[in-house]
């Protein structure tokens, strides 16, 4: 059996899967399930997330999904990819165990959630900017 060196996807998302366990554990204390992470390219966005978005083949196993979207990558630090993959973990957490609102978006929770893990709700994600969910 040959030995070959890890391919683009697989370091990518194993990366992804480290820093998604990595801050379940510190920032939720492991209250989300596992979900999927994939590359999205969504014009105006770096991420999004989708509640119960993949069922597998035999209809046994239904997941959620988180995405990013690769086109920001280059023009963003690593810290700022990683606070979208905390931002979209935030819906997740509320889909699971709070109340989202009706179109899916910010809401009071959401925001004190977000607050509560060390991000501003904030349209520039930093104190003064036009707060969210408010």
């Amino acid at each position: 059996m040959t030995v070959t060196a890890a391919t683009p996807t697989k370091r990518t998302y194993d990366e992804l899967n480290r820093a998604y366990a990595y801050f379940n554990a510190k920032l939720f204390r492991d209250a989300l399930p596992g979900c999927l992470i994939t590359m999205q390219r969504k014009r105006g966005a770096y991420g999004y997330f989708a509640g119960q978005r993949f069922t597998t083949r035999d209809g046994d196993e239904t997941t959620d999904e988180i995405a990013l979207n690769p086109a920001h990558f280059k023009s963003r630090s690593v810290e700022e990819i990683l606070s979208t993959l905390a931002h979209e973990m935030v819906h997740l957490w509320q889909f699971r165990h709070g109340k989202p609102s009706k179109n899916g978006y910010h809401n009071k929770e959401w925001a004190q959630k977000m607050k509560s893990i060390g991000l501003m709700p904030t349209s520039t994600g930093a104190p003064g900017g036009k707060v969210t969910g408010s």
